[in-house]
C-alpha cells in the first residue's frame, strides 16, 4: 500500500475510495437481524469507523486528551501534527452536528491557539430504504477548515446552539448546498467568535474576550 505523507494526500484517498460505496449498519438479537436507517446511529458509526479506517491506511493518528473536548484526534505526517475532527450528516437535510462546544472552544484555543487550524473531515450520508436494499451511500467527502463551514445566523455572530440562555455548541452553515455562504478567513472566524463571547461573557473561563482575541490573533 503506497504511503500517505500529507493531509491533502490522505483526503483524496478517502474521497476516492469511499464516495459512492454502499454500506450498513445492523444489529443481531434474539436471532432477528435488523440493518439500522436512522440518522443518529448511522452518523456517529461512521464517525468512530472513519479513524480507524485511517490507521488502517497506515496513517498516525490517536484520540485527543481528552474525549469530551475539542479536537477529536490527532494525526501527524512527516512530523507535522495535525487536529482533526471527524463529521458525518444525513446530506439530505442541512448539517446540524456539533462542531465543538462553545466555552470548551475557547478553552482550547486560548491555551493551543494553533487549535484553530483544525481540519474536519465530513462525510454526507444518504440512507438508503427503498424495499430492495437497506443501509446508507456516502455521498461526499470533504475536507474543510472552520471557517469554510461556519457563518453567521440570523440571531447570533456565528451559528449557535443555545441552551438555558448560555451557549453551548457552534454549528455549522449549510456549506454543501451554499458553498460560497462562509466566512472569508480565520480572522472574520474569530471576530464571529469574538462577539459571540462578548453577548455570552462566562467569568469562568479565566480571561476575558480582548485577552482570548489577542492571544489567538497573535499566532
Amino acid at each position: 500500500m503506497k504511503s500517505i505523507n500529507s493531509i491533502e494526500e490522505l483526503f483524496l484517498k478517502t474521497k476516492e475510495e469511499l464516495e459512492g460505496k454502499h454500506g450498513s449498519i445492523s444489529i443481531n438479537f434474539a436471532n432477528k437481524n435488523h440493518v439500522y436507517s436512522g440518522n443518529d446511529i448511522i452518523g456517529n458509526c461512521l464517525q468512530e469507523w472513519l479513524p480507524n479506517w485511517f490507521s488502517f491506511l497506515g496513517v498516525d493518528i490517536k484520540s485527543g486528551e481528552h474525549t469530551q473536548k475539542f479536537p477529536d484526534f490527532i494525526a501527524k505526517f512527516q512530523n507535522i501534527q495535525y487536529d482533526i475532527e471527524v463529521k458525518a450528516w444525513n446530506i439530505n437535510n442541512a448539517p446540524a452536528f456539533d462542531i465543538a462546544n462553545f466555552d470548551s472552544f475557547l478553552t482550547s484555543t486560548f491555551e493551543s491557539p494553533g487549535k484553530l487550524e483544525a481540519r474536519y473531515f465530513i462525510l454526507g450520508y444518504s440512507p438508503v430504504n427503498d424495499g430492495f436494499s437497506q443501509g446508507f451511500i456516502v455521498k461526499k467527502v470533504y475536507l474543510k477548515h472552520l471557517w469554510e463551514i461556519t457563518n453567521s445566523s440570523k440571531i447570533y455572530p456565528i451559528g449557535l446552539q443555545v441552551k438555558n440562555k448560555r451557549p453551548y455548541a457552534i454549528r455549522p452553515c449549510n456549506f454543501y448546498k451554499f458553498e460560497e455562504r462562509h466566512f472569508n478567513d480565520k480572522n472574520s472566524f474569530i471576530e464571529a467568535i469574538a462577539k459571540t463571547f462578548e453577548l455570552f461573557e462566562n467569568p469562568n473561563l479565566g480571561f476575558t474576550i480582548k485577552e482570548w482575541k489577542d492571544k489567538v490573533l497573535s499566532y
